[in-house]
């Protein structure tokens, strides 16, 4: 910019003389308009040059050097048209050695000066042989002489100038040559770092343009290339993942599966937001088979379930119905004693009730009504579960320890939940030398949560893998439904249960019931837990 203003100013002069605004003394006459038009164009069509393509340098030592010589050719052609060694211009040599000086080193500036010499040394020559061509009859030598040794006196000091400072702008300039390679390097690496990634990724500002984009994200964007996309909106080439970006603020990253009507394809998106707010990473790829796959594992999912629960349930159809066609045969022989057919018929009735307890548990768990929330308080549930199971088991020592608060839950399907749990407890306690139940309740960031904890034997480490799976029980008479049915009350009400195990070993059955599902009615401070991660489930203990 300042060497633009240089040549915008001598243009001003230049304007001047040619409207007699200013004393055209000792000026090249010979071809003067072309000259002078040359020098103009030349001068303006470098300087926009040096605008339009400093950047595009790999090294800006070869771009100071190319910016020196261009320079000092324009300024010795301005100096000889301006009046030689006569030229009120020198002066501008001065200031240019400096400053590239400064940037180039000494040796340069050395070599700039020496060629300078001897390029005003000629132009004197010429001066004083051919006078006319400056539009004078006679230049005296001892003028020339003069004029000459002060320019090359000038010289001389400002190349010892630039050799004073040269030491510590030389480390300085190399450091900077150094940084730009480092950094250009660093940017060739990004670049083919992102290109081999084989997923398509871009990152974006705050305001949702691209900054950058990879090779394999440009492959769904036919006909375009890098320097047509970026510091373009990402949702004109990719509307199908605008609803997700409208999605950002609320998470510092999210992950999604979108499907794309545009490619038909089904793409895998995870959003992360840069550090210090300078933007977003959008890295995405194409998951359309991986889908379909997952899709089809369902069904085949749903397809095994379906085979399980109709095998489990003529498995355990299989026996009382085997025992009623035994009695039933048995009632059918004419010798039969009366006592005997009376407790044929007590089998029978037993059996039949038995069947009739599968099939409402079965029903219960494959079709549970529809849950219709209340706020329900959680102490009196737990009281109305235990009082009759307290004395149905009174071996047990039960402790109870439940705020006074209150849950958005069915009322009979929590009551139908707490029952499941806490029955199966008293089961496992039943053998046990101390029996001891522990119900405890507590409030977190994620909801309430109902903690029920025994010393018993524990859950088996075989049925940790087969949570809440129908049929699977240890006891001779369960039917391996009760948790099963557990679960599903508990997701019809966006709760859910975790298993794990005390201190001492014994089973500990927890009851999460998510926050925007659930209310407080007292002020005591609760403790703050997180909700694990996995959540093992099992039907029953061994």
């Amino acid at each position: 910019m300042m060497r633009l203003g240089v040549l915008t100013f001598l243009l001003i002069l230049a304007v001047s003389e040619r409207l007699n605004l200013s004393d055209p003394n000792l000026r090249f006459v010979l071809c003067k308009e072309e000259l002078y038009t040359t020098f103009f164009v030349l001068g303006f069509a470098f300087n926009i040059g040096y605008l339009k393509f400093n950047k595009r340098f790999f090294s800006s030592l070869f771009f100071f050097r190319f910016q020196m010589l261009a320079d000092m050719g324009l300024l010795t052609w301005w100096v000889f048209l301006t009046g030689g060694v006569f030229s009120g211009f020198l002066l501008i040599y001065i200031l240019a050695i400096f400053f590239y000086g400064k940037f180039l080193g000494v040796k340069i500036s050395a070599a700039v000066s020496v060629a300078l010499c001897i390029s005003l040394f000629l132009i004197s020559c010429v001066q004083f042989y051919y006078p006319h061509l400056w539009a004078e009859a006679h230049i005296r030598g001892s003028d020339l002489a003069y004029n000459f040794s002060l320019f090359t006196l000038a010289l001389a000091l400002i190349t010892s100038l630039v050799f004073l400072g040269n030491q510590e702008d030389k480390r300085l300039l190399y450091k900077v040559v150094e940084q730009e390679a480092a950094l250009s390097r660093a940017e060739t690496l990004k670049f083919r770092i992102f290109d081999w990634i084989d997923s398509g990724l871009m990152a974006l500002d705050n305001a949702g343009h691209i900054t950058t984009i990879n090779t394999r994200a440009l492959d769904w964007l036919p006909g375009l290339g890098r320097e047509h996309v970026v510091n373009v909106d990402f949702s004109t080439l990719f509307p199908e993942f605008a609803a997700s970006w409208e999605k950002r603020a609320a998470h510092a990253s999210m992950r999604a599966i979108v499907s794309s009507p545009r490619t038909g394809l089904t793409f895998g998106l995870k959003l992360t937001a840069l550090p210090d707010n300078q933007g977003w990473l959008m890295l995405f790829s194409d998951i359309t088979q991986i889908h379909k796959l997952e899709l089809q594992l369902k069904e085949m999912e749903k397809l095994a379930t379906i085979g399980e629960l109709a095998a489990g349930l003529a498995h355990e159809m299989k026996n009382p119905l085997a025992g009623i066609k035994t009695s039933i045969q048995l009632l059918l022989t004419d010798d039969l004693e009366p006592e005997y057919a009376t407790r044929l018929s007590a089998v029978i009735m037993r059996d039949i009730e038995r069947l009739d307890f599968l099939l409402k548990d079965f029903l219960v768990f494959a079709r549970p009504q529809t849950a219709t929330p209340e706020s329900v308080p959680l102490r009196q549930v737990v009281d109305e579960v235990l009082t009759p199971l307290a004395m149905r088991y009174p071996a047990v020592h039960i402790s109870q320890y439940i705020n006074d608060e209150c849950v958005v839950f069915d009322r009979h399907q929590l009551h139908q939940v707490v029952l499941n749990i806490c029955l199966n407890a008293f089961q496992a306690l039943e053998e046990q030398p101390d029996p001891q139940l522990t119900l405890h309740s507590r409030y977190s960031s994620s909801g309430h949560i109902l903690c029920v904890e025994d010393n018993g034997p524990g859950f088996a480490p075989d049925l940790l893998t087969r949570c809440f799976t129908p049929f699977v029980t240890t006891k001779a008479s369960g039917t391996g439904l009760g948790l099963s049915i557990a679960q599903r009350l508990a997701a019809q009400n966006n709760a859910y249960l975790e298993i794990g195990t005390t201190a001492q070993g014994g089973a500990k059955v927890m009851l999460h019931i998510r926050a925007e599902t659930s209310t407080e009615t007292n002020t005591e401070m609760r403790t703050e837990t997180k909700a694990p991660e996995n959540k093992p489930m099992t039907q029953d203990r061994p």
